[in-house]
């Protein structure tokens, strides 16, 4: 699906994927290029089953929603943020 430049979007590059919504935010598009023959690399694989899971579940993604409130309110400690990583934690 190619998305078309108009003044209140944003146009997604050919060679990229994304998980949008539409329907005023009520329901989610999955948006893959077209990479002929090659595999999908691994993130949007990852995106392709959680926009699955959505559309086969959609109250395990409620709960992971209510999860996340509950964690934040709780203030869970989530290990160190991206800003924080630097290759001297890989190992």
């Amino acid at each position: 699906m190619a998305q078309d430049s108009d003044s209140t979007g944003t146009v997604l590059p050919p060679n990229e994927a994304a998980i949008l919504t539409s329907g005023n935010m009520t329901e989610l598009e999955l948006v893959l290029p077209d990479l002929g023959d090659e595999d999908l690399p691994e993130i949007a694989v990852f995106l392709v089953a959680c926009a699955m899971r959505f559309h086969s579940d959609p109250d395990f993604v409620q709960e992971q929603l209510e999860w996340l409130v509950r964690a934040h309110d709780a203030e869970t400690d989530e290990g160190l943020r991206p800003d924080q990583l630097n290759s001297a934690n890989d190992d």
